[in-house]
């Protein structure tokens, strides 16, 4: 068998068959900025995957065009959407939402976190939510939630290491894909995030 070094080594480095996006979010070249209209259409295949194929999110109805422009229309300045380009491409968003529409809930805040199928692993899950959490304490926010999947491991941990805790789990409350699933509920306070913008420092 040829060594290591001879006959592979002259062939020259394997060219890499990714596609552009996944190799510019491996090498670290995302922008995350506020998500616009022109985006809906990735956004939303990034969604309708989730709801049609997994159990990531307890929704189950996929978004057209329509839906999506609705969405979009929903998040205000409170309650931002942002995305995550590389390239041309948006291999992430995330979204901050209402914990609960009456008046006292008005300062929590419920996060949402998607990344593109063939793009997990490269940390764009964590760049989401760490400007989700900046930006829940700038506005004001003092407190936030997640409702995960007690089956997704990767968003139980991608928080955990985020500052949210375990706060209880609601058993076998949401029916997809043939089967029950518990959710696990984790909270997060913002008050160290609203005193280190106050103060210049940083999470």
């Amino acid at each position: 068998m040829p060594r290591a070094g001879g006959f592979f080594a002259a062939l020259g480095p394997r060219p890499d068959s990714r596609p552009r996006s996944a190799r510019d979010a491996r090498a670290g070249r995302v922008e995350i900025r506020d998500a616009r209209e022109v985006d809906l259409e990735e956004i939303a295949a990034i969604w309708n995957h989730e709801v049609l194929c997994t159990d990531a999110t307890t929704d189950t109805e996929p978004r057209d065009q329509a839906a999506q422009r609705e969405w979009l229309a929903r998040h205000t300045e409170s309650y931002p959407a942002i995305v995550a380009v590389a390239g041309e491409d948006v291999v992430a968003y995330g979204s901050l939402s209402p914990y609960q529409l009456k008046r006292a809930f008005a300062r929590t805040v419920e996060d949402s976190v998607y990344v593109k199928r063939g793009q997990r692993g490269a940390g764009l899950g964590s760049l989401i939510l760490a400007e989700l959490i900046r930006r829940a304490g700038m506005l004001g926010h003092h407190s936030m939630l997640a409702r995960i999947t007690a089956k997704n491991v990767a968003s139980l941990r991608l928080h955990e290491r985020h500052g949210f805790h375990l706060v209880g789990v609601e058993r076998e409350c949401a029916f997809k894909l043939g089967g029950w699933h518990d959710v696990t509920i984790m909270q997060r306070r913002l008050d160290g995030i609203r005193m280190d913008l106050t103060t210049g420092g940083s999470e």
